[in-house]
């Protein structure tokens, strides 16, 4: 079961970064065809096998695959470092992938778990942890299913760490707005 850590609300701006995505050009645009494009320099056996398994369950599920869309920012990129670094001392931990995903209106991101092209290198050094902060407030249909348990109307700020960062999840936007979320994947210090 997914373990509440916390409140960062009076740590971070949360609104601040939240309006530089929206205001910005975009982050970094991802498809099923356009992950499967990126991927197809590691060989079949690795990252790009666990691609084609994920995009088979989603065709064989009868997914309408032109609605499968998402944008990922970055710190240090399109958010100030020091976000990371705040979220890094509050879960006690280094951080290894870090990002903030966009999912539009009536846009998803299935059932699947994160891929990471450096998760033997990072599994080397120890543990990892995956935690996830609910950026915006509460927001109409705005939703984030996490294996057995679905996250709905999450005050500003809270942070979840999960059960294993390799967990089953998802991304819906029934809502209205763009949905955010600020994901950080660390070793435990």
């Amino acid at each position: 079961m997914p373990k509440y850590i916390g409140n960062t609300a009076d740590i971070i701006d949360w609104d601040s970064i939240v309006n530089i995505c929206i205001n910005s050009d975009h982050g970094d645009k991802n498809t099923p065809s356009g992950v499967i494009e990126r991927s197809e320099e590691y060989s079949e056996g690795g990252l790009l096998s666990d691609y084609h398994v994920l995009m088979k369950n989603w065709i064989d599920a009868g997914y309408n695959m032109n609605e499968i869309e998402w944008f990922d920012y970055y710190p240090g990129k399109h958010f100030d470092i020091s976000v990371q670094e705040k979220i890094a001392d509050f879960v006690n931990a280094d951080p290894r992938r870090v990002f903030v995903s966009e999912v539009y209106p009536g846009k998803i991101v299935p059932w699947h778990w994160d891929i990471e092209d450096h998760e033997q290198e990072w599994l080397a050094e120890g543990k990892l942890r995956r935690y996830v902060v609910f950026m915006q407030k509460p927001q109409v249909g705005h939703v984030l299913p996490l294996e057995k348990h679905a996250f709905y109307n999450m005050p500003q700020g809270d942070v979840w760490e999960w059960d294993s960062y390799r967990d089953w999840h998802a991304g819906i936007n029934l809502g209205l707005e763009p949905h955010y979320l600020f994901h950080f994947l660390g070793k435990p210090r």
